[in-house]
């Protein structure tokens, strides 16, 4: 499984006992959250963060847990770190670097579809899903907004979605999503720092001499 599959992602579905009022009422305080977390984005020139991602595989019964580091930077660039995986994009190249297997993957970012942009997690939220304030959370000790995002196609792969935004900073802090096959993939953000000086060199990657190299630019 290739390590952050933000196409992230999104929707909870939603309880059809709530009356129209406090259904319209949540969704408009809702679609004003995702306002402000887009605004914060797009004043964003970095950050950098701490992560913890869990997959539970349902039908084998398992748990896998991957913590690491995450870079972003304004011009779609980003770096993922964990113990066995490293994944570097410019804006245009992206890097698949796995140190067990000593290979590295190279695409374009546009046609890269496993591997969508870590903002799309962290600050875009699809025009394909529609949003409900759920109500509002401690989380590490700050206040959040837990929101769930319904699916507008019935069909979607991902089939219910939740994410806890900061009150205070309107980044994304946690996500929580679930699939067609009850498989529950779940983000977790801390130690955010924003606006830092990231120097140009975390964002190309330097394939080392002796791994192997696979390139799928060159199919296209």
């Amino acid at each position: 499984m290739i390590l952050i599959r933000i196409s992230f992602l999104l929707s909870i579905l939603l309880s059809q006992c709530f009356t129209p009022p406090a259904t319209n009422a949540n969704s408009k305080r809702a679609k004003e959250i995702i306002r402000k977390v887009q605004k914060k984005y797009q004043e964003l020139q970095s950050l950098k963060a701490d992560f913890e991602q869990e997959f539970i595989w349902q039908l084998a019964g398992e748990t896998q847990t991957i913590k690491g580091l995450l870079y972003l930077r304004a011009g779609n660039h980003y770096r993922i770190e964990t113990d066995t995986q490293t994944i570097v994009t410019n804006g245009t190249t992206v890097w698949i670097y796995s140190e067990p297997d000593n290979q590295v993957i190279i695409d374009s970012v546009d046609k890269s579809e496993e591997n969508s942009l870590p903002k799309d997690l962290l600050f875009q939220y699809s025009e394909e899903y529609e949003p409900e304030l759920a109500g509002e959370e401690k989380f590490n000790g700050e206040k959040t907004y837990v929101l769930n995002l319904l699916p507008k196609d019935e069909d979607a792969f991902i089939r219910s979605m939740k994410i806890w935004v900061d009150a205070s900073s309107w980044l994304t802090v946690k996500v929580e999503q679930v699939d067609i096959n009850d498989n529950i993939n779940t983000y977790i953000i801390g130690n955010i720092k924003e606006n830092l000086q990231l120097e140009d060199s975390l964002f190309n990657f330097e394939i080392p001499p002796d791994s192997e190299v696979v390139d799928l630019r060159e199919s296209q």
